[in-house]
Protein backbone atom coordinates (compact mmCIF):
# COMPACT_ATOMS: atom_id res chain seq x y z
CA UNK A 1 0.00 0.00 0.00
CA UNK A 2 2.77 2.44 0.97
CA UNK A 3 4.63 1.63 -2.26
CA UNK A 4 1.53 2.34 -4.35
CA UNK A 5 0.91 5.59 -2.51
CA UNK A 6 4.50 6.74 -3.07
CA UNK A 7 4.31 5.88 -6.77
CA UNK A 8 1.05 7.79 -7.07
CA UNK A 9 2.55 10.86 -5.39
CA UNK A 10 5.66 10.78 -7.61
CA UNK A 11 3.53 10.31 -10.72
CA UNK A 12 1.34 13.28 -9.72
CA UNK A 13 4.38 15.51 -9.11
CA UNK A 14 5.92 14.41 -12.43
CA UNK A 15 2.76 15.26 -14.37
CA UNK A 16 2.43 18.60 -12.56
CA UNK A 17 6.03 19.70 -13.17
CA UNK A 18 6.31 18.44 -16.74
CA UNK A 19 2.89 19.83 -17.64
CA UNK A 20 3.74 23.22 -16.14
CA UNK A 21 7.09 23.25 -17.98
CA UNK A 22 5.27 22.94 -21.32
CA UNK A 23 3.60 26.27 -20.58
CA UNK A 24 6.27 28.05 -18.50
CA UNK A 25 9.79 27.01 -17.52
CA UNK A 26 9.79 29.77 -14.92
CA UNK A 27 6.69 28.46 -13.15
CA UNK A 28 7.93 24.87 -13.32
CA UNK A 29 11.21 26.01 -11.76
CA UNK A 30 9.34 27.78 -8.96
CA UNK A 31 7.34 24.63 -8.24
CA UNK A 32 10.46 22.44 -8.27
CA UNK A 33 12.33 24.83 -5.98
CA UNK A 34 9.32 24.89 -3.64
CA UNK A 35 9.25 21.09 -3.44
CA UNK A 36 12.99 20.94 -2.73
CA UNK A 37 12.61 23.46 0.10
CA UNK A 38 9.58 21.80 1.71
CA UNK A 39 10.69 18.48 3.22
CA UNK A 40 8.26 15.81 4.37
CA UNK A 41 8.40 15.26 8.13
CA UNK A 42 9.77 11.80 8.83
CA UNK A 43 7.84 9.45 11.07
CA UNK A 44 9.34 8.79 14.49
CA UNK A 45 11.80 5.91 14.48
CA UNK A 46 10.53 3.22 16.91
CA UNK A 47 14.12 2.28 17.84
CA UNK A 48 14.76 5.85 19.00
CA UNK A 49 11.79 6.18 21.35
CA UNK A 50 13.57 5.09 24.51
CA UNK A 51 16.66 7.26 24.16
CA UNK A 52 14.66 10.31 23.01
CA UNK A 53 12.61 10.16 26.22
CA UNK A 54 15.80 10.32 28.27
CA UNK A 55 16.84 13.67 26.80
CA UNK A 56 16.46 17.04 28.47
CA UNK A 57 14.34 18.90 25.91
CA UNK A 58 13.46 22.53 25.29
CA UNK A 59 12.91 24.98 22.43
CA UNK A 60 14.33 28.39 21.54
CA UNK A 61 13.63 30.95 18.83
CA UNK A 62 15.92 31.22 15.80
CA UNK A 63 14.94 33.83 13.21
CA UNK A 64 11.33 33.60 14.37
CA UNK A 65 11.24 29.78 14.23
CA UNK A 66 10.97 27.54 17.28
CA UNK A 67 13.88 25.06 17.27
CA UNK A 68 13.55 21.92 19.41
CA UNK A 69 16.70 20.89 21.27
CA UNK A 70 17.94 17.80 23.08
CA UNK A 71 20.68 17.16 25.64
CA UNK A 72 21.90 13.95 27.22
CA UNK A 73 24.45 15.02 29.89
CA UNK A 74 27.73 13.18 30.22
CA UNK A 75 31.03 13.70 32.02
CA UNK A 76 33.24 13.39 28.94
CA UNK A 77 33.78 15.54 25.84
CA UNK A 78 30.72 17.05 24.15
CA UNK A 79 29.31 16.08 20.76
CA UNK A 80 26.72 17.77 18.53
CA UNK A 81 24.59 15.61 16.20
CA UNK A 82 23.21 17.17 12.99
CA UNK A 83 20.70 15.03 11.08
CA UNK A 84 19.97 15.11 7.35
CA UNK A 85 17.11 16.11 5.03
CA UNK A 86 13.64 14.67 5.80
CA UNK A 87 15.02 13.19 9.02
CA UNK A 88 15.17 14.19 12.70
CA UNK A 89 17.24 13.67 15.84
CA UNK A 90 15.81 10.17 16.21
CA UNK A 91 17.97 8.99 13.29
CA UNK A 92 20.94 8.86 15.68
CA UNK A 93 19.64 5.87 17.67
CA UNK A 94 22.57 3.68 16.52
CA UNK A 95 25.06 6.27 17.84
CA UNK A 96 23.35 6.97 21.13
CA UNK A 97 24.32 3.95 23.24
CA UNK A 98 28.00 3.90 22.12
CA UNK A 99 28.30 7.65 22.78
CA UNK A 100 26.63 7.38 26.17
CA UNK A 101 28.72 4.39 27.26
CA UNK A 102 31.84 6.35 26.31
CA UNK A 103 30.69 9.21 28.57
CA UNK A 104 30.03 11.88 25.95
CA UNK A 105 27.73 14.81 26.67
CA UNK A 106 25.37 14.68 23.68
CA UNK A 107 23.66 17.68 22.09
CA UNK A 108 21.26 17.79 19.15
CA UNK A 109 18.43 19.80 17.62
CA UNK A 110 15.80 19.21 14.96
CA UNK A 111 16.48 21.33 11.86
CA UNK A 112 13.88 23.90 10.79
CA UNK A 113 10.83 22.18 9.24
CA UNK A 114 11.97 18.83 10.70
CA UNK A 115 11.07 16.77 13.75
CA UNK A 116 9.58 18.85 16.56
CA UNK A 117 10.99 22.13 15.25
CA UNK A 118 8.67 24.60 13.54
CA UNK A 119 9.06 26.10 10.10
CA UNK A 120 7.86 25.36 6.58
CA UNK A 121 10.95 25.98 4.47
CA UNK A 122 14.33 24.34 4.50
CA UNK A 123 17.66 24.43 2.70
CA UNK A 124 21.30 24.08 3.75
CA UNK A 125 21.62 27.85 4.28
CA UNK A 126 18.57 27.96 6.58
CA UNK A 127 20.03 24.99 8.47
CA UNK A 128 23.44 26.69 8.77
CA UNK A 129 21.80 29.85 10.14
CA UNK A 130 19.86 27.75 12.66
CA UNK A 131 23.14 26.07 13.68
CA UNK A 132 24.70 29.47 14.33
CA UNK A 133 21.68 30.51 16.41
CA UNK A 134 21.83 27.25 18.37
CA UNK A 135 25.51 27.74 19.20
CA UNK A 136 24.80 31.29 20.38
CA UNK A 137 21.98 29.84 22.47
CA UNK A 138 24.39 27.30 24.02
CA UNK A 139 27.13 29.94 24.32
CA UNK A 140 29.79 27.38 23.45
CA UNK A 141 30.70 24.88 20.72
CA UNK A 142 30.57 21.15 21.47
CA UNK A 143 33.95 19.47 20.90
CA UNK A 144 32.82 17.14 18.09
CA UNK A 145 30.22 17.84 15.41
CA UNK A 146 28.80 14.86 13.51
CA UNK A 147 26.73 15.83 10.48
CA UNK A 148 24.92 13.43 8.17
CA UNK A 149 24.23 14.62 4.61
CA UNK A 150 22.41 17.99 4.90
CA UNK A 151 23.59 18.24 8.52
CA UNK A 152 27.18 18.05 7.33
CA UNK A 153 26.40 20.58 4.57
CA UNK A 154 25.06 23.01 7.18
CA UNK A 155 28.15 22.59 9.37
CA UNK A 156 30.50 23.18 6.42
CA UNK A 157 28.53 26.23 5.26
CA UNK A 158 28.53 27.69 8.76
CA UNK A 159 32.27 27.16 9.29
CA UNK A 160 33.38 28.15 5.79
CA UNK A 161 31.00 30.92 4.77
CA UNK A 162 29.54 32.61 7.87
CA UNK A 163 32.51 33.93 9.90
CA UNK A 164 31.71 31.50 12.73
CA UNK A 165 31.64 32.62 16.35
CA UNK A 166 32.11 29.04 17.51
CA UNK A 167 34.09 26.15 16.07
CA UNK A 168 34.38 22.48 17.00
CA UNK A 169 37.66 20.72 17.67
CA UNK A 170 36.69 18.08 15.10
CA UNK A 171 34.07 17.92 12.33
CA UNK A 172 32.84 14.49 11.20
CA UNK A 173 31.18 14.48 7.78
CA UNK A 174 28.90 11.53 6.97
CA UNK A 175 27.70 11.10 3.36
CA UNK A 176 28.01 14.79 2.47
CA UNK A 177 27.88 15.37 -1.30
CA UNK A 178 30.77 17.12 -2.97
CA UNK A 179 28.31 19.15 -5.04
CA UNK A 180 24.70 20.20 -4.41
CA UNK A 181 24.04 19.38 -8.07
CA UNK A 182 24.18 15.68 -7.09
CA UNK A 183 21.02 16.15 -5.04
CA UNK A 184 19.22 18.11 -7.76
CA UNK A 185 20.09 15.46 -10.35
CA UNK A 186 18.77 12.70 -8.08
CA UNK A 187 15.58 14.64 -7.32
CA UNK A 188 14.88 15.16 -11.01
CA UNK A 189 15.75 11.55 -11.89
CA UNK A 190 13.54 10.02 -9.18
CA UNK A 191 10.55 12.11 -10.22
CA UNK A 192 11.28 11.74 -13.94
CA UNK A 193 11.06 15.37 -15.01
CA UNK A 194 12.17 16.96 -18.28
CA UNK A 195 15.41 18.94 -18.61
CA UNK A 196 13.25 22.05 -18.93
CA UNK A 197 12.16 21.59 -15.30
CA UNK A 198 15.76 21.19 -14.13
CA UNK A 199 16.78 24.36 -15.97
CA UNK A 200 13.81 26.15 -14.42
CA UNK A 201 14.93 25.08 -10.94
CA UNK A 202 18.40 26.44 -11.70
CA UNK A 203 16.85 29.73 -12.84
CA UNK A 204 15.00 29.93 -9.52
CA UNK A 205 18.22 29.31 -7.60
CA UNK A 206 19.75 32.25 -9.45
CA UNK A 207 16.78 34.47 -8.63
CA UNK A 208 16.62 33.46 -4.96
CA UNK A 209 20.29 32.97 -4.09
CA UNK A 210 22.07 34.84 -6.87
CA UNK A 211 23.94 31.67 -7.88
CA UNK A 212 23.43 28.46 -9.81
CA UNK A 213 23.03 25.28 -7.80
CA UNK A 214 26.10 24.04 -9.68
CA UNK A 215 28.09 26.79 -7.91
CA UNK A 216 27.32 25.29 -4.49
CA UNK A 217 30.29 22.99 -3.97
CA UNK A 218 31.08 21.53 -0.56
CA UNK A 219 34.25 20.07 -2.06
CA UNK A 220 35.37 23.68 -2.55
CA UNK A 221 33.95 25.08 0.71
CA UNK A 222 36.11 22.71 2.78
CA UNK A 223 39.22 24.52 1.52
CA UNK A 224 38.29 27.28 4.00
CA UNK A 225 37.91 25.02 7.04
CA UNK A 226 40.31 25.58 9.90
CA UNK A 227 39.33 22.51 11.88
CA UNK A 228 40.45 18.91 11.24
CA UNK A 229 37.97 16.16 10.69
CA UNK A 230 36.83 12.84 9.32
CA UNK A 231 34.94 12.04 6.11
CA UNK A 232 32.92 8.81 6.04
CA UNK A 233 31.35 7.87 2.71
CA UNK A 234 29.98 4.73 1.11
CA UNK A 235 31.24 3.60 -2.28
CA UNK A 236 27.67 2.67 -3.26
CA UNK A 237 26.06 5.98 -2.25
CA UNK A 238 23.60 6.67 -5.08
CA UNK A 239 22.66 10.13 -3.82
CA UNK A 240 26.10 11.60 -3.12
CA UNK A 241 28.68 9.91 -5.39
CA UNK A 242 31.92 8.79 -3.77
CA UNK A 243 33.98 11.04 -6.08
CA UNK A 244 32.76 14.02 -4.06
CA UNK A 245 34.25 12.54 -0.89
CA UNK A 246 37.62 12.09 -2.59
CA UNK A 247 37.57 15.76 -3.70
CA UNK A 248 36.59 16.91 -0.22
CA UNK A 249 39.43 14.91 1.31
CA UNK A 250 41.95 16.34 -1.19
CA UNK A 251 40.81 19.91 -0.47
CA UNK A 252 40.31 19.70 3.31
CA UNK A 253 43.56 20.13 5.15
CA UNK A 254 43.74 17.91 8.22
CA UNK A 255 41.00 15.53 7.08
CA UNK A 256 40.92 11.73 7.16
CA UNK A 257 38.79 9.56 4.89
CA UNK A 258 37.06 6.25 5.58
CA UNK A 259 35.11 4.53 2.81
CA UNK A 260 32.59 1.76 3.32
CA UNK A 261 30.67 -0.56 1.03
CA UNK A 262 26.96 -1.44 0.97
CA UNK A 263 26.05 0.97 3.79
CA UNK A 264 24.32 3.32 1.34
CA UNK A 265 23.68 7.03 1.75
CA UNK A 266 22.14 6.51 5.19
CA UNK A 267 25.32 4.76 6.38
CA UNK A 268 23.30 2.24 8.36
CA UNK A 269 24.68 -0.51 10.58
CA UNK A 270 26.76 -0.79 13.75
CA UNK A 271 30.03 -0.44 11.82
CA UNK A 272 29.66 3.32 11.29
CA UNK A 273 29.25 4.34 14.97
CA UNK A 274 32.12 2.00 15.91
CA UNK A 275 34.48 3.58 13.35
CA UNK A 276 33.46 7.13 14.26
CA UNK A 277 33.89 6.56 17.99
CA UNK A 278 37.27 4.92 17.43
CA UNK A 279 38.36 8.03 15.52
CA UNK A 280 37.03 10.31 18.28
CA UNK A 281 38.78 8.26 20.95
CA UNK A 282 42.15 9.02 19.39
CA UNK A 283 41.50 12.78 19.14
CA UNK A 284 42.99 14.88 21.90
CA UNK A 285 40.32 16.98 23.56
CA UNK A 286 41.16 18.90 26.75
CA UNK A 287 39.12 17.84 29.75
Amino acid sequence: MAGRKEKFVLSSIRRLLNGTALMSRRHAGKLGFYLLSKPRRAADEPLSEAFMKEARQHSFEANGTAIHCYHWPGKGPSVLLLHGWESNTGRWFAFFEPLRKAGYSIYAFDAPAHGKSKGRRFNALIYAEALGAYLRHLEFAPDFWIGHSAGGMAAILYLAEMVPEYQPRQLISLAVPGELENFIDKFCAVIGVHDKVKKGIDDQFRRKLDMSYSDISFANYVKKLRVPGLIVHDECDDLAPIDGAYRMHANWEGSSLITTRDCGHSLTGDLIPAMVLEYMRHCRVPG
